[in-house]
């Protein structure tokens, strides 16, 4: 599209309930919503990038002030029309800042989907047999203080109709917690546990307790610099091991995966910079007949969209990370995603682009910041 001017925002949503995982607690999710715009269309995108710098080195106010500063007036000083294929060589000397990037990279596939009447799940999976038109939902639960309060979460999310659990686990709150809730729920639900890198190769024998309990895998047990030590790790666990924060790049997870650090793969299309990396990544993992799966964010409506079109791709053989807009938020920027009881399915949106509509009364009312960059 040709862009002529950019439109940047913080919004605030206050969480349902506080999330809390081994890298910090988050009450109100803000996050940074760019919209391009051109003279007969528009795009919008959605930077993951949390409040605080613990989840990655990226957060909230830093990646606007990237955006602001940095790649945004690249953009616009591109003569012509921009597409998303030609940010890689636009941001070549930019060091870092993925999740901004992915964000400009998002708005422009917005746009472009809606000027080729194609959905972003038809345009990260185009070759047969295409996208899936619905993904089962996933729920993530935070660390509570009690393998009881933990179950009894569980056990609701399961009546809500999800049929996959991951549960956050960190020293303390860990086996005692998860076979909690593999007691509460049943053999028959799928259920994970992610550490967010807060163990050490020393802490093996302790995580071999695990191994009873028919965990589809342990995510990122270990820190996110150490493929070594999670290479040893699987080999001493019998539960599979799938990383996260790890994993940077597509060439960073075929060495992962080459060397037997992982088996499991996490795709975050913000982490790799590019959801169109993003999608390459599952099809290399498809290709591999290796285990993948969307993962999330605490997204809000932008991003839960494009997490469901990368989730309906057909190398991600595993269920992700996405849950009804409710178990979050009670307010959002674009129309609730809901999930079918019956089937513990989310509709993939088949509009042209991210297919959802943005509430902009909403979006006006919960923003806390804003600028506009134009040409």
């Amino acid at each position: 599209m040709r862009i002529e001017a950019v439109e940047l925002r913080i919004i605030a949503l206050p969480l349902v309930t506080p999330f809390v995982a081994a890298h910090g607690t988050v009450t109100t999710r803000t996050a940074v919503i760019i919209r391009c715009l051109g003279p007969d269309q528009e795009g919008w995108g959605e930077c993951a990038a949390l409040p605080e710098p613990t989840y990655s080195a990226e957060y909230v106010d830093g990646a606007f002030l990237t955006l602001q500063e940095i790649l945004v007036p690249r953009l616009l000083d591109t003569d012509g029309n921009v597409e998303a294929t030609d940010l890689t060589e636009l941001f070549a000397d930019v060091t870092g800042h993925p999740m901004a990037r992915a964000a400009v990279e998002l708005a422009l596939l917005d746009a472009e989907g809606r000027q080729r009447s194609l959905s972003l799940a038809r345009m990260l999976a185009p070759r047969p047999p295409g996208p899936a038109s619905a993904v089962t939902a996933g729920v993530a639960l935070g660390l509570m203080e009690s393998p009881e309060a933990l179950a009894t979460e569980a056990v609701t999310r399961v009546a809500e109709g999800y049929r996959r659990l991951k549960i956050k686990i960190e020293p303390g709150r860990d086996i005692d917690h998860a076979r909690a809730v593999r007691s509460a729920i049943g053999p028959e639900i799928e259920l994970s546990v992610d550490a967010n890198g807060a163990y050490r190769l020393d802490d093996a024998r302790h995580l071999a307790e695990l191994d009873d309990l028919g965990l589809a895998y342990i995510e990122q047990p270990l820190p996110a610099d150490d493929l070594l030590d999670h290479a040893e790790l699987a080999r001493r666990l019998s539960t599979p091991i799938c990383l996260d924060e790890s994993l940077t790049s597509a060439s960073v997870t075929r060495e992962a995966l080459d060397m037997g650090a992982c088996s499991v793969v996490c795709v975050k299309a913000p982490r790799y910079g590019s959801w169109l990396e993003a999608a390459a990544v599952l099809d290399h993992c498809a290709g591999l007949g290796i285990d993948a799966w969307a993962g999330g964010m605490l997204d809000c409506g932008l991003g839960r969209a494009a997490n469901i079109a990368l989730a309906a791709h057909p190398g991600a053989s595993l269920t992700g990370d996405i849950a009804a807009t409710a178990r979050f938020f009670s307010e959002d920027i674009t129309q609730p995603v809901v999930v079918d009881p019956t089937t513990a399915s989310i509709a993939v949106p088949g509009r042209a682009g991210l297919g959802v509509d943005v509430d902009l009364d909403a979006v006006d009312r919960l923003t806390i910041r804003r600028d506009t960059v134009r040409r």
